[in-house]
């Protein structure tokens, strides 16, 4: 075979495997697609803005202050529900890095904080998983509107200067890696005296807005008040990593209708509310 032919049985399979990987390579899922993007969106409303200031109940019955803290050590909120499965994966290793950290002395608060479920259901949780920080209870959900919280769990840093570092929704597998990048350096500039004093946080944060991304509705379903607050909070049960409020699936559909219509127990609390959907859609949409 002469150099040519043999130039052009290459190039042909090469073109064959570059057909033959296209074909078996799957293509992105749409709800994964739409995950990154609403990620994305976030990280960039909240990345760079003032920390909102937050008071906030402890189960060891002490309150946990943003504003006594802020530029004295970098601050990492955790935002978890006891119902939600990855808040569970990742608590152990939030304990781990921070502890830790603990034991450097790195100038840095740990709270999760619990939103919308009663004290004896958190504290049983928390006892059945052995979590020794610092937690919070955040019973009405307002700390985490807030926030801008609109899945679990969401992990905040909030750095020296009082800003947001990072804003994160999913769960944590590597702490290390995810949360180092941010944490570490915020530690440098409180230690060289360059945090920002609470005066100071609280004329600046006074200037600043403190609007979050509105999540799109489906065409035809119109969500409001307490209906709204519960789309925007509840992972979808069809398996992907979206609320219900930015899925479009069948089952987050039906979900929304059944809240647009009042099709829920006012007497239960949000948490309840989530659990009993997730109980009535989880099978139905898969």
């Amino acid at each position: 075979m002469t150099d040519r032919w043999l130039k052009i049985a290459l190039a042909i399979a090469g073109l064959a495997l570059l057909v033959v990987q296209i074909y078996i390579t799957p293509s992105p899922d749409p709800r994964d697609i739409k995950h990154v993007a609403l990620q994305s969106v976030h990280r960039q409303v909240w990345t760079g803005r003032m920390a909102p200031e937050l008071e906030v109940p402890m189960l060891d019955g002490s309150t946990f202050r943003l504003a006594d803290h802020v530029g004295q050590r970098v601050i990492v909120l955790n935002f978890f529900a006891t119902w939600c499965g990855p808040c569970r994966m990742e608590m152990p290793e939030l304990q781990r890095y921070v502890q830790a950290l603990a034991r450097e002395q790195a100038p840095v608060v740990f709270v999760a904080i619990d939103v919308e479920e009663k004290r004896g259901k958190v504290e049983d949780f928390i006892k059945e998983l052995s979590f020794a920080l610092p937690v919070g209870l955040d019973e009405s959900g307002d700390l985490a509107r807030k926030y801008g919280v609109e899945g679990y769990p969401t992990t905040v840093v909030i750095g020296a200067d009082g800003r947001v570092k990072l804003f994160e929704t999913g769960a944590i597998s590597n702490a290390d890696v995810s949360l180092s990048p941010f944490v570490h350096p915020q530690i440098d500039h409180i230690r060289h005296g360059q945090g920002i004093s609470r005066d100071n946080y609280r004329k600046v944060l006074a200037t600043e807005p403190n609007t979050s991304p509105e999540p799109a509705e489906p065409k035809g379903v119109v969500l409001e008040g307490r209906a709204r607050r519960i789309a925007d909070t509840m992972i979808c049960p069809c398996g992907c990593s979206d609320t219900v409020s930015h899925c479009n699936c069948h089952t987050a559909t039906a979900i929304k209708e059944k809240l647009a219509a009042g099709g829920f127990d006012a007497q239960k609390t949000d948490a309840e509310v989530m659990t009993a959907l997730n109980r009535e859609f989880c099978m139905k949409g898969m």
